[in-house]
């Protein structure tokens, strides 16, 4: 009797345990992932490498392209604020409001010039995530080009490294 109730007892104590380990198995993989760092192009977003910090529902990013040589100067400054609308485990459908700052300066002697623009759109987006640190995002929606001086259908991708 007294080995019946040892065994009860030893069931009954490890079953919450075992149990509790599987619980704390499924989290860690389904690991948050709030930083992405990699590369972008977008005509409201920006182009170049590109910083993503998405915590939970809101979610920034930061596109960043410097070029410059002893003719020419182009620059891209892109911020995009993100919303998701719905969150799986292989893809993420969001929302998105993209900023683009363009500056362009030539640097020839008879005719210096330079050339700012901006570009503002609003649209929708995917992010699939292929393997568990990488993620590849196509956007697409409606923008304004040039100071607004012409308005129309924009994209934007990016390929990301999450951690």
């Amino acid at each position: 009797m007294k080995m019946k109730t040892l065994a009860l007892f030893l069931c009954m104590v490890s079953l919450p345990v075992a149990l509790s380990g599987q619980e704390k198995a499924d989290t860690l993989s389904k690991a948050k992932f709030n930083n992405s760092l990699g590369v972008a192009a977008g005509f409201t977003t920006g182009y170049g490498l590109s910083y993503r910090y998405w915590p939970r529902k809101f979610g920034i990013q930061i596109t960043f392209a410097p070029y410059e040589n002893k003719y020419e100067a182009h620059y891209s400054f892109g911020l995009a604020f993100l919303v998701k609308v719905i969150n799986t485990e292989k893809a993420n459908f969001f929302l998105y409001e993209g900023n683009h700052f363009l500056f362009n300066k030539e640097k020839y002697e008879y005719n210096p010039t330079h050339n700012t623009a901006i570009y503002n759109g609003i649209g929708i987006g995917i992010e699939f995530i292929m393997l568990k640190y990488i993620s590849f995002n196509l956007m697409g929606g409606y923008a304004g080009f040039e100071n607004f001086d012409r308005v129309g259908f924009t994209g934007e991708t990016g390929l990301y490294f999450r951690f």
